[in-house]
């Protein structure tokens, strides 16, 4: 009887577990990703309005 739970159990949390996983993948990649894009338009400013930047 406990072995049956403990299967049920065991198979309603792994793919909670997955989901879990998975939402924290995407949330990092997505804060890589605006990072990134930070960075790619104060690069493209830099290149357009090099004046701004001048003696940084």
């Amino acid at each position: 009887m406990f072995n049956r739970i403990q299967l049920a159990f065991q198979k309603l949390v792994e793919p909670l577990h997955w989901l879990s996983q998975a939402l924290a993948k995407s949330v990092a990649a997505r804060q890589r990703q605006t990072v990134l894009a930070a960075n790619e338009a104060e690069r493209l400013d830099r290149i357009r309005n090099p004046s701004k930047y001048v003696g940084k």
